[in-house]
């Protein structure tokens, strides 16, 4: 009974906390979020909208107002620990976007609707895993940008000051050469349309354009997939450390209820353990008398 009591004792705010952290949630939501997705992509066939457009609508309002339900809640368990989390800010503005006027100079924020689809960047954490490495790179790849602006910028004067005169179309000034190099790094046609075109006329050509792409494309881009998977794994492990950290302080919160349970079993052995020999106390007075 004590036990029971003790249960029922948690407050309206941690029972929803737990739900909102359980996998069952998680699911429910995901769910919602991919049926959402597929209205709002139904809604675009003219077809669909003259049978079921009311249905549709119908829809995308309880949706809205599940979404909407599920953030108000949060605010509610969370409090200002809310806005603690980048991906409760990211979900908070999705939904105020999804509540924007979406009639008269306002239609345009009907479209938007589709950017409730971004939630499943968070609700599927193997996407949450990789947009987070992204954004925790974004500072080493800055150094990536400024590495390949410079090479950029060394090959774009170098590819105007030799090619400019004779190819005027890629190399006619700095534009136009960024513009040529950006598409050799691609590898799009850069052979057909402007390699070989540009290596008839200078034959050392090839010296320049091979460089350029073993600096620019396979080394640059191989110092990015490295720093991204490097930040991945970073990531991975503090996921894991904190999911440790959540494992620990579960079994240390229920270690002390079990410790509470125990005490308070204890103090109800002894009181009965007490009642028992002051009865028989009793009895054997009783007796002797």
């Amino acid at each position: 009974m004590q036990f029971l009591q003790i249960s029922h004792s948690r407050t309206i705010r941690e029972r929803l906390k737990d739900f909102f952290e359980s996998s069952l949630f998680h699911a429910i939501i995901t769910t919602v979020i991919i049926i959402n997705s597929i209205l709002i992509g139904l809604e675009t066939s003219d077809y669909v909208l003259a049978k079921f457009g009311d249905i549709v609508d119908l829809f995308d309002i309880i949706i809205l107002s599940l979404f909407t339900l599920e953030i108000i809640l949060k605010l509610f368990v969370y409090k200002t620990g809310f806005f603690k989390d980048g991906w409760n800010n990211f979900d908070f503005m999705i939904i105020v976007i999804s509540l924007l006027p979406a009639a008269g100079s306002f239609s345009v924020f009907r479209a938007l609707r589709i950017v409730r689809t971004l939630r499943l960047l968070k609700s599927i954490p193997k996407l949450r895993l990789i947009i987070e490495s992204l954004v925790k790179s974004l500072p080493s790849i800055g150094w990536i940008v400024v590495l390949l602006s410079i090479v950029f910028y060394v090959y774009s004067v170098i590819g105007v000051n030799i090619f400019g005169d004779a190819y005027p179309i890629y190399f006619g000034d700095m534009g136009k050469a960024v513009f040529t190099l950006f598409q050799i790094m691609t590898l799009e046609s850069w052979s057909s349309a402007i390699a070989r075109p540009v290596m008839d006329g200078v034959p050392f050509a090839a010296i320049y354009f091979i460089s350029f792409i073993l600096m620019a494309t396979y080394t640059t881009l191989n110092i990015f997939i490295a720093i991204v998977v490097n930040t991945m794994n970073e990531v991975s492990l503090k996921e894991l450390q904190k999911e440790e950290e959540h494992i620990k302080d579960f079994v240390s919160q229920e270690n002390e209820k079990i410790q509470v349970q125990l005490t308070q079993i204890q103090n109800q052995l002894t009181k009965i353990q007490q009642a028992t020999e002051k009865k028989e106390a009793r009895e054997e007075l009783v007796m002797s008398n």
